[in-house]
């Protein structure tokens, strides 16, 4: 379970204060979801690691706090809990095989990837971590071309400052026609793609934000690239703590 703890990158970004006034907030919040999943009825469960109860973990940023979001023992967050469901549901664990690259591998995913016999997953990052197999740069990866056959990218484009150099490797690597990337981004809807120009601290460092011309940017690639689709329930939606976010299924032509 992650508790709240000083965070030397928020110091080191936005100074003492700031990081000071998050730590409170956190900790106010982490109390106060503990009582209520403590004390009050179940309301909530996660497909990830079977937990059950009130309510989800607050999730702090500089700008904005996300409410009820984070689950208390596998810290999935949405997104990861919709792809979780969409995985089991249409046996995709039992259906890929080959070789895997997951992009910033998250702990919400490390049971489904073990469970996962025929398919070898191999865990890629640009920093060193638990979990990582690889350390490369998406933009220039160490992999032959046209051999992979599973590639899972879920808000990695958005840290990287030439999205397009990245999403053109990750079509040279991926295995014409078989092949499958299962892709996401944070999105707004109505507008178009905002480059900020830099790495912003204030949005988690992302480069940009994200708009309803993402499509195109990743068919410029070569991609052909088509909504993912699974529909739950409003019931089973708030039973999940799941919110609308759109994920994409991109192949490479012959």
């Amino acid at each position: 379970m992650r508790r709240p703890q000083w965070d030397r990158r928020l110091t080191r970004e936005h100074g003492r204060l700031v990081a000071l006034q998050m730590l409170c907030h956190e900790l106010l919040s982490y109390v106060r979801v503990e009582l209520a999943n403590r004390y009050l009825p179940v309301k909530h469960k996660c497909p990830c690691c079977g937990w059950e109860g009130n309510r989800f973990h607050d999730y702090f940023e500089v700008v904005r706090t996300h409410t009820n979001v984070e689950c208390p023992q596998c810290a999935s967050h949405p997104r990861h809990r919709a792809l979780f469901l969409w995985m089991h549901a249409e046996n995709k664990l039992a259906n890929w095989r080959g070789i895997g690259l997951v992009f910033a591998p998250e702990a919400a995913f490390a049971s489904a990837w073990a469970s996962s016999h025929r398919l070898h997953v191999f865990g890629i990052d640009v920093r060193a971590r638990r979990n990582v197999n690889l350390q490369a740069d998406l933009c220039n990866l160490p992999v032959a071309n046209n051999s992979i056959d599973l590639q899972w990218c879920h808000h990695v484009l958005e840290h990287i400052k030439n999205d397009r150099d990245a999403i053109k490797e990750l079509y040279r690597i991926l295995r014409p026609v078989s092949g499958e990337l299962i892709l996401s981004v944070p999105m707004r809807t109505g507008v178009r793609t905002l480059e900020y120009g830099f790495s912003n601290t204030r949005e988690s460092g992302h480069w940009r934000v994200y708009g309803d011309d993402f499509v195109d940017t990743v068919a410029a690639c070569g991609f052909h690239i088509e909504p993912l689709t699974y529909d739950l329930s409003p019931q089973d939606r708030e039973l999940y703590g799941l919110i609308q976010e759109r994920y994409y299924i991109c192949t490479k032509p012959e």
